[in-house]
């Protein structure tokens, strides 16, 4: 079943072992189709696994892909747009959740294209701790490849005018 624009969902993170180590509340849907889901993050609460509690600072716009293994969440920062990707399964949605499970390996991209690749030790732990096939390790390198091409080329959702575009429709629904 399709979710509506407007609907509030969550959003879990799991590790290759199995657990939920983050949790996301009252994510907003701005679209879905049949293959990516949109999801705004406005003033949204984070459970980590050890219980601490946060909001999300800025407002973002989170794009969620079936066939990709990886998800993307574009930041509304003072200083323009700023994008942090998690390489991780493509998502499921279930029971009013997304889920998809998290490899580690993230980009943080900044509003010039520039960006660093973060957290490649807790990545090469993880996939000796947990045994991630080689088919996994394979996929997460090959996203590598595809998000550093999408960066350079400005493919969406790394164009500031479409992610602008999508907040201010989102705006209007608002009113």
């Amino acid at each position: 079943m399709k979710s509506k624009t407007g609907d509030l969902v969550l959003v879990h993170a799991y590790k290759h072992s199995g657990k939920l180590y983050r949790s996301w509340e009252k994510v907003s849907v701005f679209e879905e189709t049949d293959d990516y889901l949109i999801l705004i993050n406005e003033e949204v609460l984070i459970t980590e696994v050890n219980g601490r509690k946060w909001k999300t600072n800025e407002p973002a716009i989170w794009f969620f892909f079936k066939n990709s293994w990886y998800n993307i969440i574009c930041m509304f920062k003072e200083r323009g747009i700023n994008y942090y990707c998690n390489l991780a399964s493509p998502y499921i949605f279930e029971e009013d959740t997304v889920k998809y499970i998290d490899y580690d390996l993230d980009f943080k991209v900044f509003n010039d294209n520039s960006y660093k690749i973060l957290d490649l030790k807790e990545f090469n732990r993880n996939r000796m701790s947990w045994n991630y096939s080689a088919e996994i390790v394979d996929k997460v390198w090959e996203s590598v490849d595809e998000i550093k091409s999408m960066i350079k080329n400005k493919v969406k959702p790394f164009d500031h005018d479409y992610v602008t575009n999508i907040w201010e429709e989102y705006e209007k629904t608002k009113k």
